[in-house]
């Protein structure tokens, strides 16, 4: 599988933890992001390698069986993505203000359309991974040839009410506690307190980067237990 994570902000942790479960359960994982390149657990370089050209040189490697790849807005404009389609898709969140200002990109609206790129490339049998809090986000859920996973730290927000409500999955946070939502089901995953990323569950920015994480693992088929032990054993220089 080929996953690809952009966003305004919280992209390389995403991806980071990502390649993390993804290596844990058992598939040699290639990882392109701004913190270097990565085969398995190893470091292969250590400069900014969100670039065509490292995710290039990771889906020509053999050996790997999944790949990982951070996207950032300048990268697709500058110089596309390395891949036509992808496994699973994912959208961090959105603020328009860090993406304009460069390759002629002034308005919401090109911002917009720059990061759906990502969800566009998504397989029919694939997962589009967004997060409910951004109504930009949400609109682009008929974009997505796959099913579409929502995360968010509120698990009463709107978007993700109609969307269990048709039976769809969702991440969410209840009592302190991460819950992969399914319908009207829910399955508790892990407690903040016990994720170190989190720093014991007071940063709103790391809770939602596990969460997008979490729906990345989810969307390709990663054991709940497998996703426990990645998320608590996960830590960040």
């Amino acid at each position: 599988p080929v996953v690809g994570v952009t966003g305004s902000y919280g992209k390389t942790t995403v991806c980071r933890l990502i390649a993390r479960l993804l290596s844990i359960s058992g598939k040699h994982t290639g990882l392109a992001c701004s913190d270097g390149l990565f085969l398995d657990r190893r470091q292969a370089e250590k400069r900014d390698c969100a670039t065509w050209e490292a995710a290039h040189r990771v889906l020509m490697n053999r050996a790997m069986e999944a790949a990982v790849f951070e996207n950032g807005s300048d990268a697709i404009l500058g110089e596309g993505l390395a891949y036509d389609r992808c496994q699973v898709g994912v959208i961090t969140n959105i603020d328009p203000d860090r993406h304009t200002g460069r390759y002629y990109i002034e308005t919401p609206e090109q911002v917009y359309n720059v990061l759906r790129t990502q969800v566009d490339l998504v397989l029919p049998t694939g997962v589009a991974v967004l997060n409910a809090k951004e109504p930009m986000l949400v609109e682009m859920v008929p974009l997505c040839d796959g099913e579409v996973i929502f995360f968010a730290l509120d698990p009463d927000l709107p978007a993700i009410s109609s969307h269990r409500e048709q039976g769809k999955r969702a991440v969410i946070v209840r009592y302190g506690q991460i819950m992969l939502a399914s319908g009207e089901g829910e399955i508790a995953l892990a407690k903040l307190a016990d994720i170190p990323l989190t720093e014991g569950g007071k940063s709103t920015q790391q809770i939602e980067n596990v969460l997008a994480a979490v729906g990345a693992a989810w969307a390709l088929g990663i054991s709940p237990d497998v996703m426990r032990t990645g998320i608590e054993t996960f830590f960040v220089d």
